[in-house]
């Protein structure tokens, strides 16, 4: 425990950087979305979620850069400092993996926040249930479904390229696995859409109340129609991504004992 605590320490020192400038960069997406003042609602609403679906994909890219810089630290062996004993190849990637995603969930959160204030002000309205939804059950499940895979996939790849590094260039081993990557990923998409909805739905934002001043009258008609053929999002392929996430980890965690070790 004293060896992972102090790698937890360590992530801190030579991460915090990182996490503060991602986090920081919240305060810019929400000057962006405060400048979208369109007139007509319908274009305010679409606007702003480009711009958050904008900064979901450039906070994901950030998050996996952040991670895989693992591969030229190892290679200067920075991990020895101040560890008494050397610990296990798994204590090294929970430690990096879980301060990288312990970043991720608070920017992702945030950016739940941030589509409940901005969509508030274009005159999308939701319930406390809903709003919590919006702030704590969407961010997770986006996470666990593909932040979380992708930061185990980039420290998998760093891994497996330090692991050939001794022996040749690194960059075949890791062109190999980038290139054999999609079809293993289309591969399992199409193995949890198949099993998708076996498994009872989550009903996430099933209470939302849409309340825009310039909809229609019959808008609270149409909007329970939806809700009645709303299925809600599927939870296979969650715990799919979780345990595809849990085995990466496992194998990059034992390439580093064999290789660091």
């Amino acid at each position: 425990m004293r060896g992972f605590g102090t790698l937890l320490w360590l992530e801190w020192r030579r991460s915090r950087l990182w996490a503060a400038a991602l986090l920081g960069s919240l305060l810019f997406w929400t000057w962006g979305l405060n400048q979208v003042r369109f007139l007509d609602v319908g274009r305010q609403v679409a606007t702003r979620a480009g711009l958050l679906a904008l900064a979901a994909a450039v906070g994901g890219l950030v998050l996996c850069l952040m991670v895989g810089r693992i591969r030229s630290e190892t290679r200067r062996g920075q991990y020895q400092v101040l560890l008494l004993t050397p610990p296990s190849g798994y204590a090294h990637i929970l430690s990096r993996f879980g301060f990288t995603l312990a970043t991720a969930v608070i920017y992702y959160m945030v950016l739940g926040g941030l589509f409940w204030w901005t969509f508030a002000r274009a005159g999308v309205a939701f319930d406390l249930e809903a709003a919590v939804e919006l702030l704590l059950s969407c961010p997770l499940y986006g996470v666990g479904l593909a932040v979380a895979p992708a930061l185990a996939w980039t420290m998998l790849l760093m891994v497996f390229v330090s692991a050939y590094r001794v022996s040749g260039p690194g960059w075949i081993p890791g062109a190999t696995m980038v290139l054999a990557s999609p079809f293993l990923l289309r591969w399992i998409a199409e193995g949890l859409a198949r099993t998708a909805y076996r498994l009872p739905a989550w009903r996430l934002l099933d209470s939302i109340r849409i309340a825009i001043e310039t909809l229609p009258q019959d808008a609270e008609a149409q909007i329970d129609m939806v809700r009645a053929t709303y299925m809600g999002v599927p939870q296979e392929p969650f715990w799919g991504m979780v345990a595809l996430t849990v085995i990466m980890l496992l194998l990059a965690g034992r390439l580093w004992q064999e290789v660091e070790g």
